[in-house]
């Protein structure tokens, strides 16, 4: 998961495309990058940590021109380290043809990979946008394609999740995988154009939503507007179900949904059946805030929000490796003093993938005086690793992947577990057979990295 950024006809470019990185900081903290084009030649400015540390005022002066692309990164294949980051250039004969930002992450990159360095070409990183760059680039300046017939190799030869602008000096290209796994949407202002991954970016630039990058498809702005070029068949959506349950705020439209509306169904579904006595009902913030609302509303509990998170520290599901995910745990949570004393309390979360954080909660809480600590998560259990675009590549470390309900609750030092039911997650969307469902169920949509006999698929 990454948030993508791309922008067209914008006086000083850099200024807006950095605040809607910082409105999409949710989705990666591990670097982040602009580039922009004054018409002419493209300028790029990428490092490691957040956009307020990285995109400074000082350097968003060294990067004019009226379109820009810009990234923010979570990593899911590929170290992190600088060139790693993105946007990624494709050059030619010592001129930047384009800039490339990409949110999602490719099945048969090794294949692809492989490819590009029988051609000459060096990767310096090990992560899908380098590649997807790469490729593209030599199919359209080397092999003479061009870029729109490019693209629409890369998308027949790519498999997998990719949510993707492009800028050359002139113009912005937007594109989408086939099966629509990470969100894209579009908005306009004063004639300028927004892409990208979430609605919030739209909204702190006072920008009017206009529509989605459809699956399979391919949009283009130039000097003479914008072209709906010929992309590929989009057949059957399997958009990623996670970006409702935890990845996107509240505050965003994803997948033609509210986000609030889908996790306040969550918790009702979460809520439906459930018997369990309890003084309080707390949500484990911030993503599961409206879904322990929903849940405590239904439930007729009252909701507390017994755990305070320092929002200095980032999400900690996305830290780059397990280390700081144990240290993020500990700085990001506290209780309140003295609430939890003999209380037996839900302790309502979005989902459990390794069980790191929630362990840890648990703890806490009976440390804290806590009687009971029951856990009602607002997804099914995660057994089967994500191979497009959620950073759990090892199954054997999903805290569910072989372990029953009450066998993951003594894990976690719980008195209870209750999970939402898959179908009580699909009644929560609109649109149910247009979701992935692949890590609660195995079955994978587009492919996945390894055999079937590691990936469970």
């Amino acid at each position: 998961m990454c948030g993508i950024i791309g922008l067209y006809g914008f006086h000083d470019a850099a200024i807006p495309a950095c605040e809607g990185l910082f409105a999409q900081q949710h989705r990666g903290q591990d670097s982040c990058g602009l580039a922009t084009s004054d018409g002419e030649t493209l300028h790029r400015f990428r490092g490691m940590g957040l956009v307020r540390d990285v995109l400074r005022p000082e350097v968003l002066h060294t990067l004019p021109g009226s379109s820009a692309v810009g990234h923010v990164r979570y990593p899911t294949q590929g170290a992190a380290r600088i060139e790693n980051s993105q946007p990624h250039l494709f050059v030619k004969e010592g001129r930047a043809r384009f800039a490339l930002a990409s949110n999602g992450d490719i099945t048969n990159l090794p294949e692809l990979g492989r490819e590009i360095e029988a051609r000459g070409y060096v990767l310096e990183g090990t992560n899908d946008a380098e590649v997807i760059a790469k490729a593209i680039g030599i199919w359209a300046y080397e092999d003479g394609l061009g870029l729109e017939a490019a693209i629409r190799r890369w998308m027949e030869r790519g498999s997998g999740a990719y949510s993707t602008v492009l800028l050359t000096p002139t113009e912005l290209y937007a594109f989408r995988d086939p099966h629509g796994f990470r969100p894209m949407c579009t908005g306009e202002k004063e004639g300028g154009v927004v892409v990208a991954s979430e609605s919030v970016a739209l909204d702190i630039l006072r920008a009017r939503f206009t529509g989605t990058v459809e699956p399979g498809g391919i949009l283009r702005w130039g000097p003479e507007g914008l072209s709906r070029l010929r992309g590929v068949e989009g057949g059957a959506r399997h958009h990623c179900i996670f970006e409702h349950i935890y990845f996107a705020r509240p505050d965003s439209q994803v997948f033609g949904e509210s986000v609030f509306d889908v996790r306040r169904r969550i918790g009702e579904a979460l809520a439906d059946g459930d018997d369990v006595a309890a003084d309080a009902v707390v949500p484990i913030p911030d993503s599961a805030n409206y879904i322990g609302l929903s849940y405590a509303n239904a439930r007729e509990i009252p909701l507390v929000f017994g755990l305070v998170r320092n929002h200095y520290v980032g999400r900690s599901f996305i830290a780059p490796d397990q280390v700081m995910r144990d240290d993020a745990v500990r700085l990001k949570f506290n209780p309140l003093p003295g609430f939890f004393q003999g209380k037996s309390v839900v302790l309502v979360d979005d989902s459990i993938v390794r069980g790191t954080t929630i362990r840890k909660l648990v703890r806490m809480l009976r440390e804290n005086g806590a009687r009971e600590v029951h856990l009602r998560i607002g997804s099914p259990p995660i057994r089967y690793s994500c191979y497009y675009g959620i950073d759990t590549p090892d199954r054997e470390r999903l805290v569910a992947a072989h372990r029953a309900a009450p066998e993951v609750a003594d894990q976690l030092g719980a008195n209870s577990l209750r999970y939402l039911s898959l179908e009580g997650l699909r009644s929560a969307v609109q649109r149910p057979d247009h979701f992935c469902y692949a890590c609660f169920t195995g079955t994978y949509p587009a492919g996945c990295k390894r055999t079937a006999q590691e990936a469970g698929c």
